[in-house]
C-alpha cells in the first residue's frame, strides 16, 4: 500500500537544514568527559562549554547506520522487520502506575506487574515488541536488570527497555549472553534494543552520555528518545519542537556510529505538550499524532528505522475519548510509514498502564495491519466472470464457489472484541467494549503462566543478578 506523504520534499529538506543548524551553531552540552573526547576526536568542535556538530560531520555518520534491520523472538519464528515501515505495535513504557486489573482502581505500578504485562502482551498477536512500566519495588541499585530478566522470564517476542546510564550494561550483556548463547549470537540476532533520553534542551547528561558509548560498544541497537514539551523543554510552535528533537535523536546517533559504525539505531522522538491552563503534559491528539508523522517523514529522509508513541492518550479510563485519540494518532503514523508505533496500554498521558487498554490496543493494531495487507488486483479478486454468473444464472453471490473460497481466505477482517450482533442480542447483557477487554486480559492471564526458562538457564540468570547487586550496591555506597 502506498504511505501517505504527510509533508512535501521541500519542507523535510527545510526541518533537515534547521537541524544542522542547530547542531552546528548551537550545538550539545554535556558533562561526560568520555563523551566530549569522542566527538571532538571524529570532527566535532568545542565551542565554550558546548559541543557543536558541523554538517559534514553529520551526514558522514548518518549515513553509516543501517536503513533497516530485524529483532528476533525468542521463539524462533518472530521477527520484527525495522526500516520495512510495517506500524508494528509495542507496548507502554515509563509508567509508574497502573489501572488494577480487578478493582479497576490506580495505583503503583510493580515487579509482578510487569512479569503480568509481558505474558498478556505475550498472548497478544498484535502487539509486537513489548516495553516495560516503572516498578516500585524493584532495588534502585540493579533496577534495569531486574526489568530486563523479568521481562525475559515471561516472553518470548523481542524486547524495548529505556536505560538510564551504562552503569548495568555488564550484568545486561552477561544475561543476553546466558539467554541467547553468547554476545555475538545476540548481535546476529538481537532480541531487544533500549533506549537513551537526552535531556531536552540539547543536553547529554553524563549517564545518558555514556549509555550510548556502552550501548554501541557491546553491539545493542540502540533507540534515541527524547521527549521535549512544547512551551516547556522545546519551541511552541510544532515544527520547532520536531526540529529540536530531531537534532537530539541525530546528535545521539551520530555519537553511536562514531563508537560502532554500522550500529543499529531507531530514531524514536516523543514531542508532547502542555496544557496552559494546568501545566499537565499531553500525549494527545491531534498535536501528538501530527508530531509523530513529522518525525517519522525526517525518519524516510534519513532512511532510519522511526518509532512514534501512537497508541497514546490523554483520557483516564480506557472510554470513548481514549478510543478516538488512540486511533488518530496510531493510524496516522500508520498512514505515514512508521515502523514502530508504542505506547499500546497507555492512559493518562502515559502515566499509567492499562491491562484492558492494551488487549483493546491489540484489537486496533489488528484493524490497522489489515489496512495495510496489500490488495489483490488479480482477475480472481475483480470478479467479472463471478458478477457475469450470477446475472446470467439468476442466482445468489452467496451460494457462489468464490464466496466461499475467499470468506474462507480471511477477506474480512475478523475481531476478537469487538460486538457485531443485532440489537436484540446485544441487549441481553448490554456487555461494553470494556467488559469485553478486562474478561479476555483476565483469561489469558490464568492461561499463560508457564515458565519460559529451564532450571539451569534461571539459575545462572539468578547468579548474575546476585553479583550485579553485590558490586552495584558496594560501588553506590564507596
Amino acid at each position: 500500500m502506498q504511505r501517505l506523504n504527510f509533508l512535501q520534499q521541500h519542507q523535510v529538506e527545510k526541518m533537515h537544514q534547521a537541524t544542522l543548524q542547530i547542531l552546528n551553531t548551537i550545538g550539545i552540552a554535556t558533562t561526560s568527559e568520555k563523551f566530549k573526547e569522542l566527538l571532538l576526536n571524529h570532527g566535532c568542535k568545542q565551542a565554550e562549554n558546548r559541543i557543536t556538530f558541523p554538517p559534514e560531520i553529520v551526514e558522514r555518520y548518518l549515513k553509516m547506520a543501517p536503513s533497516h534491520f530485524n529483532l528476533y523472538g525468542r521463539d524462533g519464528e518472530t521477527v520484527v522487520e525495522l526500516g520495512k515501515r510495517k506500524a508494528y505495535a509495542q507496548s507502554i513504557s515509563g509508567t509508574p502506575l497502573i489501572m488494577d486489573l480487578e478493582t479497576g482502581e490506580r495505583r503503583e505500578y510493580m515487579l509482578q506487574d510487569l512479569a503480568n504485562m509481558c505474558r498478556l502482551a505475550d498472548s497478544l498477536p498484535s502487539i509486537s515488541i513489548i516495553s516495560c512500566g516503572v516498578p516500585k519495588d524493584v532495588d534502585a541499585d540493579i533496577y534495569m536488570l531486574m526489568e530486563i530478566t523479568t521481562m525475559l522470564r515471561n516472553t518470548r517476542k523481542p524486547l524495548r527497555l529505556p536505560i538510564e546510564s551504562g552503569v548495568e550494561l555488564e550484568y545486561i550483556s552477561q544475561v543476553l549472553s546466558v539467554v541467547c548463547g553468547n554476545m555475538d549470537k545476540f548481535r546476529e540476532k538481537p532480541c531487544l534494543y533500549l533506549e537513551i533520553s537526552p535531556i531536552s534542551p540539547l543536553n547529554f547528561a553524563k549517564e545518558q552520555a555514556e549509555g550510548i558509548i556502552g550501548l554501541a560498544e557491546l553491539g545493542i541497537p540502540i533507540g534515541m528518545i527524547p521527549c521535549n514539551m512544547m512551551g516547556a523543554t522545546g519551541p511552541m510552535t510544532l515544527i520547532g519542537s520536531v526540529v529540536q528533537q530531531n537534532a537530539e535523536v541525530v546528535a545521539g546517533i551520530v555519537a553511536a556510529q562514531m563508537v560502532r559504525p554500522g550500529a543499529k539505531v531507531v530514531m524514536s522522538p516523543r514531542v508532547t505538550f502542555m496544557d496552559m491552563k494546568t501545566g499537565v503534559g499531553l500525549w494527545a491528539a491531534p498535536e501528538m499524532g501530527i508530531a509523530g508523522a513529522c518525525s517519522v517523514e525526517l525518519g524516510h529522509y534519513y532512511n532510519l528505522p522511526v518509532s512514534v508513541a501512537g497508541y497514546s492518550a490523554a483520557s483516564k479510563i480506557a472510554d470513548q475519548q481514549s478510543g478516538y485519540e488512540r486511533c488518530y494518532n496510531a493510524l496516522l503514523s500508520a498512514l505515514t510509514g512508521a515502523d514502530i508505533i508504542a505506547a499500546a496500554g497507555a492512559l493518562d498521558n502515559a502515566l499509567a498502564a492499562s491491562y484492558t487498554q492494551l488487549v483493546l490496543d491489540d484489537e486496533i493494531a489488528s484493524m490497522i495491519g489489515r489496512t495495510f495487507r496489500e490488495l489483490d488486483v488479480s482477475d480472481d479478486a475483480l470478479a467479472v466472470d463471478v458478477v457475469a454468473d450470477i446475472v446470467n444464472s439468476n442466482t445468489s453471490f452467496l451460494e457462489h464457489i468464490h464466496t466461499i473460497k475467499h470468506l474462507r481466505k480471511g477477506e474480512l477482517w475478523e475481531p476478537t472484541l469487538t460486538n457485531r450482533l443485532n440489537y436484540v442480542m446485544w441487549a441481553e447483557t448490554k456487555e461494553t467494549i470494556e467488559d469485553r477487554a478486562r474478561k479476555k486480559a483476565t483469561k489469558l492471564l490464568a492461561a499463560n503462566n508457564e515458565p519460559l526458562f529451564d532450571s539451569y538457564t534461571d539459575e545462572e540468570i539468578e547468579k548474575i543478578i546476585i553479583a550485579a547487586k553485590q558490586k552495584l550496591a558496594k560501588k553506590h555506597k564507596g
